[in-house]
């Protein structure tokens, strides 16, 4: 066993233990002591203070006396194992004073109560640091809970109608109604009924809207845009400008650019036969002064690319070269001309122009004079005639147009609300019922961006009524209608389609309209 190390600040405490150790002890054994003499005494007194007893008495006390449990101890052996506990105390004091204690100082040494303090006062500092997010947090819910609490509860609108669509087609040469839905209610138009008096009143006065003398300011831009330069237009304007009741001047303007390239003269003649041929090949009087052109330098595909016949196996036009001539042919009639410039141009001039069939195609042909034509529908805006009307509408002239366009109006009052719509006496429902009465009449509803509830409920008011119906979106409140039969110059290029490349695939034709 290792010696215990004389050094008095590590010999205190267990001097200390087995000091209190040996009191404990003694205190014991007192008690011991104390308790044996007290059994003593009260074994004395219990004897003294016992009468006498007759045999058969302590006979049977002897007897009850067997019956108790032996005593708890022997005063001798307790005594006895008192001197024994003395021997084993001061031997284990003994023990004690020579335990190594060094691994037990090392870790008292470990147990720094100064660093365990520092790391509870950083746990302290942690924890209120903590304390306050989790107090911010809680806070935060608080709020967001409040928030809640004074949220109203959601309502959902009440549902929706919505119909199936019926997809059915769309009739030949229908009578639209067009019923146009705004987020509040309808209005309601029928085009033919709208514009129809109008084209009766222009009608009546169909020749004063004819040119009669004619400058060349309204189409300058045009021509020098066509021609080259603003000589050139003026060059060319007196053969133009007989066409300009007849053929749109900027086919005429670039046929004469053609004609005039390719060393052909451009009379007034030559344009009306080219837009006569024109007519008759359903082409642009450009492409038929092209294949004039070619004609006379002997290259005659151009002119068989033109052929209007559907049916290749009946041709309307034939064209060969033989013997120094060239040999036509336009349906049954044929005709022979010199393989000269001169010749070919007099066929297609004089012979193949001067068929009667063919000259009557722009003998009824008549290009109005828009500006006229605008003036007398601005001062049949203004009429008392329309004031029965629910719109008013301003005719507008615009480049590129051969019609003049009406911009309509709708008046302040000229629709029905949503509610008003659903008496049967209403307006909307008086049109529909006439809609329904007409074979061919057709509702055609254009919805505005944010009136599709209003639209459902008109359309289910329609379709009760059983009328044929289809719709589509209207971006924005643009009414515009052409003043049809009155075809006027249209004041700019028209620029062609480009022909589309062979090889590139089919090309899908644009959706069909039909009912819904």
């Amino acid at each position: 066993m290792a010696h215990r190390k004389k050094h008095e600040e590590q010999e205190l405490p267990f001097v200390a233990l087995m000091d209190t150790m040996t009191n404990v002890v003694g205190v014991l054994i007192i008690v011991l002591v104390m308790v044996g003499i007290s059994i003593a005494n009260a074994v004395k007194t219990i004897l003294s203070d016992l009468p006498p007893v007759t045999p058969e008495e302590h006979q049977r006390l002897v007897e009850e006396m067997k019956k108790l449990p032996p005593p708890p101890a022997d005063p001798k052996k307790i005594e006895e194992d008192k001197k024994i506990a003395e021997q084993k105390l001061k031997k284990a004091i003994e023990d004690l004073k020579t335990i190594d204690t060094t691994q037990v100082e090392s870790q008292m040494k470990f147990m720094d109560l100064e660093s365990f303090r520092k790391k509870l006062d950083e746990a302290r500092k942690l924890r209120e640091a903590q304390k306050a997010a989790v107090d911010k947090l809680i806070a935060e819910v608080d709020r967001l809970k409040a928030l809640l609490d004074a949220t109203p509860v959601y309502k959902p609108e009440p549902s929706t109608f919505v119909r199936l669509p019926n997809p059915r087609p769309f009739p030949e040469e229908p009578n639209e109604s067009r019923i146009l839905v705004a987020k509040q209610g309808v209005l309601f138009l029928n085009e033919k009924e709208f514009i129809q008096p109008v084209i009766d009143g222009l009608t009546k006065i169909r020749s004063q809207f004819e040119y009669k003398e004619v400058k060349i300011d309204p189409f300058a831009k045009m021509l020098e845009a066509a021609l080259g330069n603003a000589n050139a237009a003026k060059t060319a304007w007196p053969e133009l400008a007989p066409l300009v009741n007849t053929f749109q001047l900027d086919q005429a303007a670039q046929a004469y650019k053609v004609l005039v390239t390719g060393g052909l003269p451009a009379t007034k003649q030559v344009l009306t036969a080219v837009g006569n041929l024109s007519l008759a090949t359903r082409s642009p009087m450009a492409t038929v002064a092209e294949a004039i052109v070619a004609t006379t330098k002997g290259d005659l595909t151009k002119w068989k690319a033109l052929d209007p016949s559907r049916d290749p196996t009946k041709p309307t036009i034939t064209v060969t070269s033989a013997g120094g001539k060239i040999n036509f042919t336009w349906g049954a009639t044929a005709a022979s001309a010199k393989n000269t410039p001169k010749d070919i141009l007099d066929y297609f001039v004089k012979d193949l122009g001067g068929l009667d069939a063919i000259k009557k195609l722009s003998a009824d042909k008549v290009i109005y004079d828009a500006f006229k034509l605008s003036e007398t529908l601005q001062r049949a805006a203004a009429s008392p005639m329309m004031n029965s009307s629910s719109y008013t509408f301003q005719p507008s002239v615009k480049p590129g147009q051969v019609y003049v366009q009406l911009a309509l109006t709708p008046k302040a009052g000229g629709g029905e609300t949503r509610e008003q719509i659903k008496a049967q006496g209403s307006g909307y429902q008086r049109l529909m019922r006439q809609v329904k009465a007409d074979p061919k009449g057709v509702a055609v509803y254009q919805v505005m961006s944010d009136a599709f509830d209003a639209y459902l409920d008109a359309r289910r008011i329609a379709d009760e009524i059983g009328v044929a119906a289809t719709w589509d979106f209207l971006p924005k409140l643009d009414l515009t209608m052409n003043v049809a039969g009155f075809e006027v110059q249209r004041f700019a290029l028209l620029v062609p389609r480009p022909p589309v490349p062979p090889g590139t695939g089919v090309r899908i034709a644009a959706p069909k309209r039909g009912l819904d």
